[in-house]
């Protein structure tokens, strides 16, 4: 399979993708945790299955961001949490999908503002291209999140 190679800043589109895949993976607990992905397809598999309840806990302590919020923006009680978390079950496809969601919206804005708390303050920031709501909360949606990753690529070219 050939892939054309287009500019991205400084970057290859494709060696950013593939960067921000392996950032996601460590972000959300490692090989061990979800596995070895190369590309975002490849976490389609993992997420039909569901992710290990394990990875909500990396999650909350990448993304540095306290555990009731991502625990709202996953639509998880944390009861339901705690006791997931106990039992080892797997998440739900949909909550898999929002915390894949939720974790590349943290990755990617990390890697743009090139710092963790800059990322998290950003984030956590009402922001008037999205109608005075903080990115955060938006994340649990498909439009949500695609506007957020709209905001972000723009903070990255300026």
């Amino acid at each position: 399979m050939a892939y054309r190679v287009v500019k991205w800043g400084t970057k290859c589109f494709m060696e950013f993708a593939r960067e921000i895949v392996k950032e996601l993976t460590e972000f959300m607990g490692g090989r061990s945790v979800i596995g070895s992905h190369r590309t975002d397809f490849e976490f389609s598999k993992i997420i039909r299955v569901g992710f290990p309840s394990r990875g909500i806990a990396c999650v909350v302590k990448s993304s540095a961001i306290s555990d009731d919020v991502i625990y709202q923006s996953l639509r998880i009680a944390k009861r339901a949490a705690a006791w997931r978390k106990a039992s080892a079950s797997r998440l739900a496809p949909a909550e898999s999908e929002l915390s894949y969601r939720s974790s590349k919206v943290v990755v990617t804005a990390t890697d743009i503002l090139e710092d963790r708390d800059t990322a998290r303050e950003c984030l956590s920031s009402e922001n008037r291209s999205l109608y005075g709501n903080r990115p955060i909360d938006l994340r649990d949606t498909a439009i949500g999140f695609e506007d957020v990753m709209d905001i972000l690529r723009r903070i990255e070219f300026g």
